[in-house]
């Protein structure tokens, strides 16, 4: 990836999946599927909407019985972006907190009359979920955040869509990506200092497309309370006609062969029998 940045889209490998998943789909000859598509491009993807072969391939697409189906608003915006594409496009309508998230790559207009009549949902309806089963299958793997960074585009294009109110996700589904994407930065150990700010704006988000769904942090684990300390035992002294006084450390056996294990205030300890040391009041 020869770009990079903090943002979404600052690498190639996004950029390049960015313009996959607005380009993907099959019109097959349908006025509302081009014109719905064509808005997309010009919002999400503008460098692809410029004079040539291609945009004059849509615009024979469209002849004057197909315009005449769709509402005014629509026919003028088509109008004004066959008369001058560059200049139709040049205009940017990502907001400053989107920005912050995205990076300022690929900010073209959101025509509305382009994507907001008859027969445009469903083609946002499919963008939508090529971006969530991509989210889907790159956050359920176990890699580190280099790998996935081309995919978040995916992210980046919900972002758009659900800032302009033209999608709404699954809450329970945003946050299983916020879970994969929770695992693969713990998983990520190099270049943390580049990192950081990258993950603030992934999770950022999540947040703006589904706000609340950021999975629950660990409980702390409590811990069972020591037991209390055994009753306390009054320590037992002993005289030795040799080594002298001891405290007890341990008796072992009975009667005539009674051992005390005894720590000599010498510092040693010595085993005896019983009958050689006499017991020292307290």
């Amino acid at each position: 990836m020869g770009t990079w940045d903090d943002g979404l889209y600052d690498n190639d490998s996004a950029l390049d999946l960015l313009h996959d998943l607005v380009e993907a789909g099959d019109d097959a000859g349908d006025p509302a599927r081009i014109v719905a598509r064509l808005g997309l491009r010009a919002w999400l993807n503008p460098v692809s909407v410029a004079p040539g072969d291609r945009l004059q391939a849509i615009v024979d697409a469209l002849d004057d019985a197909a315009l005449a189906t769709f509402p005014e608003p629509t026919r003028v915006a088509l109008a004004a972006l066959f008369r001058d594409p560059e200049k139709a496009t040049k205009k940017s309508s990502r907001t400053r907190k989107v920005t912050a998230i995205l990076g300022g790559y690929s900010d073209g207009p959101r025509i509305d009359p382009l994507l907001r009549f008859p027969g445009a949902a469903p083609v946002l309806e499919e963008l939508a979920e090529r971006c969530a089963v991509r989210l889907d299958r790159t956050l359920a793997r176990k890699v580190d955040l280099y790998e996935v960074a081309g995919d978040l585009a995916a992210l980046g294009v919900l972002i758009e869509l659900t800032q302009a109110d033209l999608w709404r996700p699954d809450p329970a589904r945003v946050t299983r990506w916020r879970l994969g994407f929770d695992a693969i930065d713990a998983a990520t150990t190099e270049e943390r200092g580049f990192w950081w700010k990258y993950v603030r704006r992934v999770r950022n988000g999540f947040e703006l497309i589904a706000p609340g769904t950021a999975p629950p942090k660990s409980a702390p684990i409590r811990r069972k309370p020591a037991p209390p300390p055994p009753p306390f035992e009054p320590v037992e002294r002993f005289l030795h006609p040799k080594f002298g006084a001891a405290t007890l450390v341990n008796r072992t056996r009975s009667g005539g062969m009674e051992t005390l294990e005894l720590c000599f205030d010498d510092g040693e300890v010595r085993k005896v029998l019983a009958h050689f040391v006499t017991r020292l009041a307290r």
